[in-house]
């Protein structure tokens, strides 16, 4: 029964790990996307403006000092920038899954050793 139980509750975190990264793995890669697609069309209504269309100076100017689309710029460019910080924090989320699919199993094991050591003793 025990072993079942383990082998369930495993398979469950599994597969709900394994969706849920899924759904976030596309969430993101769609986001970064749209992202891209629009700070490239920002970037070309900047330009067109002729504003100021540094991304490093933007970033460090005065906000109230910057237009919505500058400030736009700089948004999208943090988003595009942190895609692969997301990515792993979607790979941590799924491993993390597992590794609770795996405490019964840890569990069982630290259970058999002490019984093992008590056997012994």
């Amino acid at each position: 029964m025990n072993k079942k139980f383990n082998k369930q509750f495993f398979w469950l975190f599994a597969i709900i790990g394994f969706f849920l990264a899924i759904f976030l793995f596309v969430n993101e890669y769609f986001l970064n996307q749209i992202a891209t697609d629009r700070f490239n069309s920002e970037m070309q209504m900047c330009v067109e403006l002729s504003s100021e269309c540094n991304l490093d100076q933007l970033v460090n100017a005065d906000p109230s000092n910057l237009n919505a689309n500058q400030l736009k710029l700089i948004e999208l460019n943090t988003i595009i920038k942190s895609y692969e910080m997301y990515i792993i924090k979607v790979a941590q989320i799924f491993f993390a899954f597992i590794f609770i699919g795996l405490i019964p199993y840890l569990v069982a094991g630290i259970r058999s050793l002490v019984q093992r050591r008590k056997r012994k003793n």
